[in-house]
């Protein structure tokens, strides 16, 4: 294996993936994830021999300068790493994903349909959650709103409701003031994101970051003497402005148009539902 300055090759996702990689093999524990380490190693090697081919602007491939096979045999191991339920495994996998978003490597033209490489990516991040570990819960944010972020991926449909849902039950689910000022503060960041997007037509739109401190009700500021807004407030910068090379590729949004009504239906729908449910839980309570 070579060197850790060398370790993924000379590709742009190999900066990030290889040395993610190799941190997963050194925190899994083999004798139960060895398929896992065999994935990874395999990755390693493989990423040694590629490097970008950008000849190709308007390709869809999942990952810049890549084939799409190679984007699937490489992002394999990331989606067995978030499968494995172990915070330790997980933790440096969900690194990764961010920054795969964040930098712009991970790209497609649309990612609506369950059998795309990024929705299982995006679906793998969701069920993390699940996990019950506030720095996981707060990692999956992080990756989430950096997918939507991305001038890179059009993310609409159900995998943009399945994210909004995602990040709503780790508000209501939140165990500390926290995590639930950041999960708010995020999907109020997405409706901006979303919003501004559709109103001028093109993904390459500016936003302004949301204010914190403006979104919260009263009774949330009280929360850890407002420590919590402040590191919310920083928490969200740090994805927003998280440095990322120009898109190959300008997506028009004329289609997203047409969807953002049945968008908007979805979310209050799924808003709606838990709200009902979380009615109903607390009048069961009563005598």
């Amino acid at each position: 294996m070579s060197t850790s300055q060398t370790l993924g090759g000379a590709s742009r996702c190999g900066w990030v993936l290889g040395p993610s990689l190799d941190k997963i093999i050194k925190n899994v524990a083999w004798r139960k994830h060895s398929h896992l380490v065999s994935a990874c190693k395999s990755v390693l090697d493989k990423l040694e021999s590629l490097t970008d081919d950008a000849s190709d602007p308007g390709s869809c491939s999942p990952l810049y300068g890549l084939s799409s096979s190679d984007a699937d045999f490489l992002l394999q191991p990331l989606i067995m790493a978030l499968e494995s339920r172990s915070p330790k495994v997980v933790e440096p996998a969900l690194d990764c994903a961010f920054r795969l978003f964040s930098f712009g490597i991970i790209r497609g033209c649309e990612i609506q349909e369950s059998s795309s490489l990024i929705y299982r990516l995006v679906d793998t991040v969701c069920k993390c959650s699940a996990l019950g570990d506030e720095a996981i819960e707060l990692a999956v944010l992080e990756v989430l709103l950096s997918a939507v972020r991305s001038p890179s991926v059009y993310i609409r449909g159900d995998c943009l409701v399945y994210i909004v849902k995602t990040c709503y039950n780790i508000y209501l689910g939140g165990k500390s003031g926290t995590l639930q000022i950041c999960a708010k503060s995020v999907l109020a960041q997405m409706m901006i994101i979303v919003f501004t997007r559709v109103e001028q037509n093109s993904m390459l739109a500016e936003f302004k970051n949301v204010v914190v401190f403006e979104l919260l009700e009263f009774a949330d500021r009280n929360l850890n003497e407002g420590s919590s807004i402040h590191f919310s407030q920083n928490f969200i910068n740090e994805i927003v402005d998280a440095k990322q090379s120009p898109p190959d590729s300008k997506h028009s949004l004329m289609k997203g148009k047409i969807n953002l009504l049945m968008f908007l239906v979805l979310v209050v729908r799924v808003i709606l539902e838990k709200m009902v449910l979380r009615s109903t839980k607390i009048y069961a309570n009563y005598p």
